[in-house]
């Protein structure tokens, strides 16, 4: 069985992963796709299911910088079915750019943002937000409610973090401090915790 399929959509184009092949060989068949059929998904949204395959950070940034060689590609989400009702599939959009000052996101489910935000720009969220980059903005996960969210950077600078109906506001003493190491923030006992991102 081939390690990446594709089906179609009402939405666009489905790319889903075998669960049965190992990360190289399905990095290495997308690899081998956008070499071939680089205008695949022009002007296309695409909506990668990773098949109950669990991606680091790392490999999903290796993933979409293979996907973005496909030409004039349209949105790319990552979308998984929840176990809890086969009809219902719980979805991420990837931003390709900086957040910059003024701009405003706002989407349902997860948001991950390929660059930076900006102080002065917003980012709201259903679900969990990503920022391979810095985060130096506003962000609000869990705006639906959903205080079991996470908010994940690689560099968590915010003006103010607010996940479900609890804030925080960065503290001042710490707000010239260059985070080392990928951070999460998440909520414990009624607070947001902020601790470094434990790499499995």
């Amino acid at each position: 069985m081939e390690a990446i399929s594709f089906r179609v959509t009402s939405k666009g184009v489905s790319l889903i992963f075998d669960s049965e092949k190992e990360f190289i060989e399905i990095k290495e068949a997308l690899i081998k796709h956008t070499a071939e059929a680089s205008n695949f998904f022009s002007g296309v949204d695409l909506y990668v299911n990773p098949n109950g395959i669990t991606l680091s950070a790392v490999e999903m940034k290796e993933l979409i910088n293979i996907l973005y060689r496909y030409e004039n590609i349209g949105s790319i989400y990552f979308v998984s079915e929840d176990s809890r009702n086969r009809n219902k599939y719980l979805d991420t959009i990837l931003i390709n750019q900086t957040i910059r000052s003024g701009q405003r996101i706002k989407y349902p489910a997860n948001v991950v943002i390929i660059g930076d935000i900006n102080p002065g720009a917003e980012v709201i969220a259903g679900g969990d937000i990503i920022v391979l980059g810095k985060l130096r903005g506003v962000v609000h996960a869990g705006a639906a409610g959903k205080s079991d969210s996470q908010i994940i950077a690689l560099k968590l600078q915010p003006t103010q973090l607010r996940i479900g109906h609890i804030i925080s506001r960065s503290p001042d003493e710490l707000k010239d401090l260059e985070p080392t190491v990928p951070e999460r923030a998440y909520v414990k006992d009624g607070m947001i915790i902020v601790e470094a991102l434990k790499m499995k």
